[in-house]
């Protein structure tokens, strides 16, 4: 990356512990522990910038603390700063960040995601407690390589050891971000990869019913405009009950406007399932566009 075009950021990692006071540790996790932030760093930095986003990252000896690894970053200006949103920066601007959403979900079970309005995403959890954050924290949270890279440079170097912690500071030296003993089982990954991404929306369609049921809500299907047929529910009420007194009249060719909830249901590795409800049937349009409400 030019450095024309990135910022330079300063961040140090401390491992605070009984057993690395003589500002020793052990090579491995040490080792894993490099390599795995900058694992986590540059897969946050596509999963927020886009896959063609590059982060520079370089580790600098240092002496002080009880064994400190200083890391220099260089972050593309056009982009979002990878360090604010996981929380190695302090950023006024971030309210939420992902290693703060990871603390306090602590141990519970990720259900499901579901997107909603506004860069807004809800999880759900086993428990059925529910937490609303901003999308690019939850798909970190959520994400279960992410996570992998996160336990392996915060808990596994704390594993065993006493009166431990996690450190990361600033290029001043200021503490940004402190993990107790206590806590750091709250980093581990995801046990298994099932999380389900839930999108919801709402559209107004032109449609046409290629498949009707006079006696209840299911197995209505419609055409789309690009010709595509898809099954719906008919949760309009009012609709069936207006057809059920005119069937006669009623003609499957007809184009229909109606407002179209959309509920796409997406677990990873695995192909996307979705569910369509007319939730309103506005207007026949054949009919010259009577609104089908007066």
């Amino acid at each position: 990356m030019s450095n024309s075009l990135a910022t330079k950021h300063v961040f140090q990692i401390s491992y605070d512990t009984d057993e690395t006071a003589d500002h020793t540790i052990d090579a491995e996790k040490l080792g894993a522990a490099i390599v795995s932030t900058a694992k986590a760093l540059k897969s946050a930095d596509k999963m927020l910038n886009g896959e063609s986003s590059e982060l520079g990252l370089d580790v600098k000896a240092h002496s002080e603390g009880s064994f400190v690894v200083e890391f220099v970053t260089y972050i593309n200006n056009m982009g979002v700063n990878p360090l604010s949103v996981l929380g190695f920066v302090a950023d006024t601007a971030v309210p939420v960040t992902v290693f703060g959403a990871i603390n306090q979900i602590a141990s519970r079970k990720i259900k499901f995601v579901e997107k909603l309005k506004d860069g807004k995403s809800k999880l759900l959890f086993g428990d059925q407690t529910e937490m609303e954050l901003p999308d690019n924290v939850a798909d970190l949270v959520a994400s279960k390589t992410f996570r992998e890279s996160v336990e392996t440079i915060i808990k596994a170097p704390l594993a065993g050891a006493t009166n431990a912690k996690f450190i990361v500071k600033n290029a001043t030296g200021e503490e940004v971000l402190l993990i107790n003993e206590a806590d750091a089982d709250n980093y581990s990954t995801l046990p298994e990869n099932i999380v389900e991404e839930v999108h919801i929306k709402e559209e107004t369609k032109n449609v046409r019913f290629t498949k009707v049921n006079f006696d209840g809500a299911g197995s209505w299907q419609i055409k789309l405009a690009d010709d595509e047929v898809v099954t719906v529910s008919m949760k309009d009420a009012s609709f069936l009950e207006r057809i059920n007194k005119n069937k006669e009249n009623f003609s499957k060719g007809d184009l229909f406007v109606v407002k179209l909830k959309i509920t796409k249901k997406h677990r990873h590795g695995t192909t996307p399932h979705y569910k369509r409800e007319i939730l309103e049937v506005i207007r026949n349009r054949t009919e010259g566009g009577r609104n089908l409400t007066e």
